[in-house]
């Protein structure tokens, strides 16, 4: 599991980090599955492999919560209405699942914006309307529980 994760760090992710000066925080291997831990001046990474299931996510480094993409794709479509992962006709965008590539494609393509809406002065605002979607996303995928 660790060198699955290692090559999808390797090739999605990488690059953007060390351009944007990540570094390497903290790494943990357990069982079936594994995480990378990013941060830099601004914001932090995470990379996990659950059972062979890659997952993404990130925070501000004023927060303890992390957001997956998806949730941050759609917060990011509806402040900025960008078109780079707009869904086909008939999707709901908020039951859109991104892959690697796409998640690479927007961390890159957005992160001046995501380093705005993470920054001291935003990120309460956008940790609360990121929560609210992430619980319209719930309610969209598993009804009322």
């Amino acid at each position: 599991m660790k060198e699955y994760l290692d090559n999808c760090l390797e090739k999605y992710f990488i690059q953007i980090l060390n351009r944007n000066e990540f570094k390497l925080i903290d790494s943990e291997f357990f069982g079936l599955g594994g995480i990378y831990r990013f941060e830099n001046s601004d914001l932090k990474f995470n990379i996990i492999n659950d059972r062979g299931i890659i997952e993404t996510s990130i925070s501000s480094i004023y927060s303890e919560y992390f957001f997956d993409f998806e949730l941050v794709n759609f917060y990011l479509f509806k402040q900025t209405k960008s078109e780079i992962l707009k869904p086909k006709f008939g999707e709901n965008i908020l039951s859109k699942r991104l892959n690697l590539e796409e998640i690479s494609s927007l961390f890159e393509k957005e992160l001046d914006y995501i380093n705005f809406i993470f920054s001291k002065t935003e990120y309460l605002k956008t940790e609360t309307e990121l929560l609210k979607i992430g619980a319209e996303r719930a309610k969209l995928l598993f009804g009322n529980i």
